[in-house]
């Protein structure tokens, strides 16, 4: 009970800090936002603008803000980020306030806005990308900084050795393990004592792998540590916490057990519901784009459509229909593979997803939702049901056009056998399964959206 308290603890004060942290972005970008309109009529007219003059132009902007910021939400300019690199993030404050500019002038110029915009526009939008920027890189770092935490880090695995590195790796946690103990290369007994040297070194959180047979034996011997105020914290959930997946070589069939989808009728119901008034919405839009495609791919010869064998919920097999991108449908078959490329125009229809649009129609069948783990060809996953243990739990739920693999393992294999790289996504698809709500549904969505304006086809 102390150590799910004590987890417990952590994690509330951590989603705390999180929200404090996401609040304080907010804030400052509404009020740098403001303050850039501000900059930008002062030097339009080279002196502070009056008060009325400010107030009409506020009132003008009212959209422009709302709309940049759910362009920076879209962005992931509001994400947890583990490692903040200025290069991506640069880059995102730049686009995302090009879109809000050219978004910012189509309002502009369609509503009777009593403002010019052109030239305020693009002062606005050099004033608010340096400002913005500013902000991120050299004032928010200073704001959030904590002193950490002294911890300690038991367990054994990569997995452990990559949370160790990562943690004392990055200043954003307000953790700092004083060391890592290996319980692999000591023997159980002595991970007590080690650990009340650490205490009394200053250690006041100890993270350990609960599922690990030599610690969990020796918990009795920690008990006086529990009781004096010591937070232990369970090391899977740690890691699902900090890197957004599982770690598939510390779970087990007591855990698989813990996070299989039951009680969730209201969410499924409900995501049924969305997934059908979002497929007829999508194959009417999706007709503007799916019909000249398949125009141009009869007239270069061969059916504009396949249907490939997937895996569906419950195991079953299903049939996705796609455009061809390719030079005949392989469905998969690694000797026909090897024979096959991607025509010039299918790496368009990859990039753009619009490849991808008649699978509408699979979602409005029900073999489809819009978010779930991506189907696998029915040859790999069998292969894969071998090679990786638990592999098949994936498919207790309804596959998905995207998922949080898709969107979160970039190294992720395209339909060709890689046990190794799949264990990776299948870390990233067991976390879905645990965690999977309105939500994250709703984070993977805007995610998507993200990738299919950026054509980064993933």
């Amino acid at each position: 009970m102390k150590l799910y308290k004590g987890f417990l603890g952590y994690s509330m004060h951590r989603m705390a800090f999180l929200k404090r942290e996401t609040l304080l972005l907010l804030t400052g970008d509404i009020a740098l936002l403001v303050f850039s309109l501000w900059l930008a009529l002062t030097v339009r007219v080279l002196h502070p603008p009056q008060i009325h003059y400010l107030l009409r132009a506020l009132t003008s902007f009212i959209p422009v803000f709302i709309l940049s910021l759910v362009v920076f939400f879209i962005a992931g300019m509001y994400e947890k980020q583990t490692r903040l690199v200025r290069r991506i993030m640069g880059s995102r404050i730049l686009g995302a306030q090009v879109a809000n500019t050219v978004l910012a002038a189509v309002i502009f110029f369609l509503l009777p806005l009593v403002i010019a915009p052109k030239t305020i526009l693009l002062l606005y939008l050099i004033i608010s990308v340096l400002l913005i920027q500013a902000w991120r890189f050299y004032i928010t770092p200073r704001l959030t900084v904590r002193s950490p935490q002294l911890a300690l880090l038991v367990g054994q695995g990569v997995a452990v050795r990559d949370l160790f590195e990562e943690v004392n790796g990055n200043n954003k946690y307000r953790l700092r393990f004083l060391e890592h103990i290996d319980t692999s290369s000591i023997e159980s007994r002595l991970v007590p004592e080690r650990i009340r040297d650490a205490i009394g070194q200053g250690a006041r959180t100890i993270v350990l792998d609960t599922r690990d047979n030599g610690i969990h034996g020796e918990l009795p011997a920690l008990y006086d540590a529990m009781l004096e105020g010591v937070t232990f914290i369970d090391f899977a959930s740690l890691y699902e916490d900090l890197f957004d997946r599982v770690p598939l070589a510390h779970i087990d069939y007591v855990w698989l057990l813990n996070i299989l989808p039951q009680h969730h009728v209201l969410y499924d119901v409900a995501k049924r519901a969305f997934d059908i008034l979002g497929a007829l919405v999508g194959l009417v839009i999706a007709a503007v784009f799916v019909i000249p495609a398949a125009a141009i791919l009869a007239l270069s010869g061969g059916t504009p459509f396949i249907f490939n064998d997937r895996i569906g919920k419950g195991g079953k097999i299903i049939r996705l229909a796609k455009l061809r991108t390719m030079l005949f449908n392989d469905n998969g078959d690694p000797e026909l593979r090897s024979k096959n490329r991607v025509t010039e125009f299918g790496k368009f229809l990859r990039k753009s997803r619009i490849d991808e649009l008649p699978q509408l129609y699979n979602i409005l069948t029900g073999d489809l939702s819009f978010i779930g783990p991506r189907p696998e060809f029915p040859q790999l996953a069998a292969t894969y049901e071998q090679d990786i243990p638990y592999y098949g739990i994936r498919h207790v739920v309804t596959p998905g056009l995207s998922g949080w693999a898709q969107i979160r393992d970039f190294d992720a294999p395209k339909h060709v056998e890689d046990v190794n790289r799949t264990r990776n996504k299948l870390s990233y698809d067991l976390y879905y399964l645990k965690h999977r709500s309105f939500a994250l549904d709703m984070v993977i969505a805007i995610k998507t959206i993200r990738a299919l304006l950026m054509f980064s086809g993933v």
